[in-house]
């Protein structure tokens, strides 16, 4: 063993020297370090394999900054395509424009018959519904006297079967419309309760007086129930009124329209849609629940058009103004003027052997006359006899058979 000291001050060669591969990766280290400072947006890829081919395709565009690297250029901006303004509209002498003339609104007659609305809010929007229905009819004229806030429990606001009277004096209307009823829900100012029974024996005697009064002045009445509301407990009020009307104007001899169908769903409940005038389905009622729209005004008038058309007769053609003065007016089309006479007939029993008192069949010759002789066609087809000719054949069908005669040479059986 060789013994490991040396003299003081000699040199000594390191036993362990850097090798190649080590001293090659420090190199490289050192290398990425400098790389990356000066090339801080490159990749170690791009530095050990070169740049990327988008870097070699758009060498072109790179251009150098400040500091010596080669960076892209700022985008700019594109230009931005705007929408070329629309032409103006073709001038009158290139295409002739066609107006469309609306209908002139006929004028009412000066002995036109008059329509007299009565009643509340609701009431209201049923005048405007009217007055757009005979809008066409010269001949009615619809006049609006409701009072908005009115009833027939707040009498010292509006007492209708005190002042109906003058109402009627002043316009002499062919026909009176009421319709309340939507503001009665209240006690009366004795402090009745709602729908008690001296609530109910209060309301019908004010609903009977104002019946009288119409009655007493020779005039028809129309009362117009209530329809449904949004609420609950109003539907249910109103429904009780609508039967107190029906009784005391039926018993009156005027007539009741009841328009609740119009303004309920399948189930019958409340809705705020339904169908219009045109079979579409439209808005009816605000958003309150209460108030109409005109689709729904125009509705409600439908239901009092039929009765007022029976009443006021021909007055509700449009072609009344044509009329010359002193002519017979013409009834309304599919209006008879005249009953028409209709035959009666007996009626006939399906057991009658001779019904409509034939005995025969149709296309049956008549009795007496003589019958055409049947062809041999008719006897074979028909008879199932076969012709003379060929007597015994397997059709023959005739009963008593013919006894076989000798068949001559090349018959045919």
């Amino acid at each position: 063993m060789q013994s490991t000291n040396r003299p003081h001050g000699e040199l000594v060669e390191p036993r362990n020297a850097f090798s190649p591969l080590l001293l090659s990766f420090v190199l490289a280290l050192a290398a990425t370090l400098v790389f990356t400072e000066t090339a801080s947006a490159r990749t170690i890829l791009d530095m050990l394999f070169g740049p990327r081919q988008i870097y070699r395709e758009n060498t072109d565009r790179l251009i150098e900054d400040g500091n010596g690297r080669r960076v892209r250029p700022p985008a700019r901006n594109r230009p931005i395509k705007r929408a070329r303004p629309r032409s103006a509209a073709p001038q009158a002498s290139a295409r002739p424009s066609t107006t469309v003339k609306e209908a002139a609104i006929p004028e009412k007659l000066p002995d036109a018959k008059t329509v007299l609305i009565v009643g509340d809010f609701m009431a209201k929007g049923l005048a405007e519904g009217l007055d757009e229905a005979f809008i066409d009819s010269p001949g009615v004229r619809v006049v609006d006297k409701s009072d908005g806030s009115s009833g027939f429990v707040r009498d010292d606001h509006r007492d209708w079967p005190a002042t109906i009277g003058g109402v009627i004096e002043a316009e002499k209307p062919a026909v009176v419309i009421m319709m309340a009823g939507a503001n009665d829900r209240q006690q009366f100012a004795d402090g009745q309760t709602l729908l008690s029974d001296e609530w109910d024996k209060e309301y019908q005697a004010r609903i009977n007086a104002f019946l009288e009064a119409v009655k007493k002045t020779g005039r028809p009445v129309v009362w117009v129930g209530q329809p449904s509301y949004k609420t609950k407990s109003m539907t249910n009020d109103v429904l009780a009124f609508n039967e107190l009307y029906r009784n005391a104007t039926e018993k009156a001899g005027g007539t009741f329209v009841d328009v609740w169908d119009g303004f309920v769903d399948q189930s019958g409940s409340f809705t705020l849609s339904g169908f219009d005038m045109s079979g579409q389905t439209a808005r009816l009622r605000n958003n309150d629940g209460i108030g109409l729209t005109p689709a729904g005004k125009r509705k409600l008038a439908f239901y009092v058009e039929k009765p007022l058309r029976q009443m006021l007769g021909n007055a509700t053609s449009p072609n009344i103004a044509a009329i010359k003065p002193g002519a017979p007016v013409q009834a309304l089309p599919g209006t008879p003027q005249a009953p028409v006479k209709v035959d009666r007939l007996a009626p006939i029993s399906l057991n009658d052997p001779e019904l409509d008192g034939g005995t025969e069949l149709l296309g049956a010759a008549p009795r007496g006359a003589p019958v055409p002789e049947k062809s041999a066609r008719d006897r074979l087809v028909i008879d199932g006899v076969a012709p003379e000719s060929q007597p015994g054949r397997v059709n023959d069908f005739s009963w008593p058979k013919q006894p076989d005669a000798t068949p001559t040479t090349g018959a045919v059986r």
